[in-house]
């Protein structure tokens, strides 16, 4: 199985894949060129590596200040966003 992650610009997918080298190994992890991807290889379901990548990705959204980001598991895709305190109203 197969991770994807889309990254909001090829300077924010070179970051993240360098965390992700760290986090779970270079064999695991490929940069797609000029793209905004990072690709990841699990496994098995259910595989620690899925762990360890989201929470680089958590990691890698305070330092390079993105909101959003895509993330595919398979077929079936998933949007990580940052997460804001709400407003209080008075």
């Amino acid at each position: 199985m197969e991770m994807r992650i889309v990254a909001p610009d090829v300077a924010s997918a070179s970051a993240l894949a360098e965390r992700l080298t760290i986090a779970v190994g270079s064999e695991r992890i490929s940069l797609r060129g000029e793209r905004r991807e990072v690709d990841v290889l699990i496994d098995r379901e259910p595989d620690p590596t899925i762990l360890r990548v989201v929470d680089a990705v958590a990691r890698w959204f305070d330092q390079a200040r993105v909101a959003t980001v895509e993330l595919w598991l398979g077929e079936r895709s998933y949007r990580l966003a940052r997460w804001f305190p709400a407003e209080t109203w008075h």
